[in-house]
């Protein structure tokens, strides 16, 4: 069995012969094909770029000990979602169930903004794994399954905002790497101390 990597850096070059890789195109065909889109709330605009977002660390500190969705988000969370929304339909993919990301999203009062709308939620079923030249095997959100089932979206107006950068190992041109939000340290967590 192949070696596990939590997270690591590569450099562009192999990143492009990953996602360039016939066997991992068949893969997101096989999810364009196979993944049920169920949670589209709202119809993509005409004219409009995508923007997928990451949660876990991205938008939400998920492992703080704060206790409302208020100290758990990334500050100005609200205020950025409603300025890009006039030029970007928002996506949220997190490599976790439906149910939890339901429940963040609904602790951060994200799906019930009246300054902007969320289009879709994405859950971990879309996701696929890869091999990089070490034979690191990593899962990752190709937003190739995006592009597939939703052909106005392409690499050339959509970005992903991820923490973690093997995530759009199959879009390395379309992801911006976001700083992990952690608003406690370990320390902190682990005495209760936040």
């Amino acid at each position: 069995m192949p070696e596990v990597k939590d997270d690591f850096e590569l450099p562009e070059e192999v990143m492009l012969k990953i996602s360039e890789r016939p066997e991992n195109l068949d893969k997101v065909a096989s999810r364009v094909q196979k993944y049920d889109f169920k949670k589209k709330f709202n119809d993509f605009r005409e004219g409009k770029k995508l923007l997928v977002l990451d949660i876990d660390y991205t938008l939400f500190d998920h492992k703080s000990c704060a206790e409302r969705g208020e100290e758990l988000m990334r500050p100005g969370l609200h205020e950025f979602l409603s300025v890009v929304y006039s030029e970007y339909d928002i996506v949220i993919w997190s490599a976790t169930s439906m149910k939890w990301i339901e429940a963040k999203m609904a602790e951060l009062g994200v799906l019930k903004n009246t300054s902007y709308k969320v289009a879709m939620l994405v859950d971990d079923g879309a996701m696929i794994t890869v091999q990089d030249e070490e034979g690191h095997v990593v899962r990752c959100k190709p937003l190739g399954v995006l592009w597939g089932k939703f052909p106005q979206f392409s690499a050339k107006n959509s970005v992903i905002f991820d923490d973690v950068r093997h995530n759009f190992l199959m879009a390395p041109k379309s992801g911006l790497r976001s700083e992990r939000l952690e608003k406690h340290t370990k320390t902190e967590r682990q005495t209760g101390n936040c």
